[in-house]
């Protein structure tokens, strides 16, 4: 799926690898194949920076974890966006686009990841 070029706010699924060989994942990494939220596609590389989402309600609500609520389409699930869990995937990782997330979605992870990264 790599010759696709991804738009920032478009939601792809991901295989993020599989959560029980520890080669894949450590610690509290995500894992599975998941939704996630693109924020920056760099096709000439074949790379997509992402946030993942879950399903699961987190234990506490950080600021930097943001709910969205399901679409019927490409979240299926009211969800929640992870921002500390930003990272650069390969293209080779993304099974397909499932669609994109609403402006104001966008604008308050966008609002989320400037206040984790401490960007002003």
């Amino acid at each position: 799926m790599s010759k696709i070029k991804y738009q920032v706010g478009d939601i792809i699924q991901v295989n993020l690898g599989d959560i029980k060989d520890p080669k894949q994942i450590k610690g509290h990494e995500q894992g599975k194949e998941r939704p996630c939220l693109v924020i920056k596609s760099l096709p000439f590389m074949e790379l997509v920076t992402i946030i993942p989402f879950t399903s699961k309600k987190p234990k506490k609500m950080y600021s930097f974890i943001v709910k969205v609520e399901k679409d019927e389409k490409a979240l299926i699930y009211d969800s929640y966006a992870l921002c500390q869990h930003i990272r650069t995937i390969s293209a080779k990782r993304i099974t397909h686009k499932k669609g994109s997330i609403s402006p104001d979605d966008l604008l308050r992870i966008h609002i989320a990841l400037m206040g984790f990264l401490g960007l002003r």
